[in-house]
């Protein structure tokens, strides 16, 4: 075995009937009488000896690498994926788009997927992979209200399900309740009991970040009013995710209203392998900020105007901390 994957000669070979052939690897086994993890390491020392070399070429000619590595620099990200700026519907079938190769590339079969509400969700559905066996994807919200139902989380979680050929769980919840006692009994029922306990086994999360405005799906979900909709209102409020405000450092304490949620807390996103948030358009680059800074998110996927006035803000804020230090401690002058 050994001397056969540091044969450059059958390196060689292989690597003509792959790349330049397009014969599987099950094939070329079959064909040269090796087994296929051989024929995997013999194209794996092909590529550390440099015998086959991987240019990947923007078919657009545009190339964000840079401006996603600064991302994932100055938030610490697992990773930054960045598309085109366009208008609304273009942009969210290109977020939508994204999102589906991202998860080609980290999902793996038995995955369980936990689904938020929010309509950029609702664009992965045509650009799903099926290559994939036992995906669960679970609501991470109640449904309900008055929100277009195709940003309801149990009707993205079917959507999804069927796109990717999986199981699609539902929450028999609402999003929200008027009292803590009506939540508190939700809670104890079996169908919603059978949900929440998948939180602690996710190994994905996908969601929307809404700017916690009028602009945000919540406020159009018809939970709001009175106090809550002055909340929304606030000069504190940053962002919102999963139905939960937060404010500019992600905290989500200020806001009673989040109490009343029925679904999963943001704050068990950080444990988790995969918390990706998806969300474009310059005005949300401070809910983003917020989210990351509340450790929501670990994968962010937006456009290119957001992911630069992200950097705008972060290097600004950063600049008014240096000036601030400067003055607090400028030293007094000799008599």
């Amino acid at each position: 075995m050994k001397k056969i994957v540091n044969d450059e000669r059958m390196m060689l070979r292989v690597c003509d009937l792959y790349y330049n052939r397009d014969v599987s690897q099950s094939d070329i086994a079959k064909l040269m009488d090796l087994s296929r993890p051989t024929v995997a390491k013999l194209l794996q020392r092909a590529r550390q000896k440099g015998i086959v070399k991987i240019l990947i070429c923007d078919p657009q000619e545009r190339n964000y690498s840079q401006l996603e590595r600064r991302l994932e620099k100055t938030f610490k990200l697992e990773e930054a994926i960045v598309v085109d700026t366009l208008e609304e519907e273009r942009q969210k079938d290109a977020l939508g788009r994204a999102a589906a190769n991202y998860l080609q590339a980290i999902l793996k079969d038995h995955y369980m997927i936990g689904v938020a509400m929010g309509t950029s969700l609702h664009y992965i559905a045509p650009y799903a992979p099926r290559q994939f066996r036992g995906l669960t994807f679970v609501p991470l919200v109640g449904g309900g209200g008055e929100v277009d139902i195709t940003q309801n989380a149990n009707n993205v979680v079917e959507l999804l399900a069927k796109a990717f050929g999986g199981e699609g769980l539902r929450l028999y919840a609402p999003a929200m309740v008027s009292r803590q006692q009506t939540k508190r009994e939700l809670l104890k029922e079996k169908n919603v009991r059978r949900v929440m306990d998948r939180y602690s086994q996710l190994d994905v999360v996908m969601a929307g970040i809404g700017t916690g405005d009028e602009r945000s799906s919540i406020s159009k979900s018809g939970y709001y009013s009175g106090e809550m909709k002055e909340q929304l209102q606030g000069n504190a409020v940053c962002g919102d995710i999963c139905m939960r405000l937060f404010d500019e450092n992600g905290a989500l304490s200020p806001f009673a209203s989040n109490k009343q949620v029925i679904g999963i807390e943001p704050g068990k996103f950080r444990n988790i392998p995969y918390a990706i948030g998806i969300a474009g358009g310059v005005y949300k680059a401070r809910a983003i900020r917020g989210a990351i800074r509340g450790r929501f998110i670990n994968v962010l996927i937006t456009d290119e105007m957001c992911a630069k006035e992200l950097c705008r803000l972060e290097e600004s804020r950063k600049n008014d901390a240096k000036e601030h230090v400067l003055e607090e401690y400028v030293p007094e002058k000799e008599l």
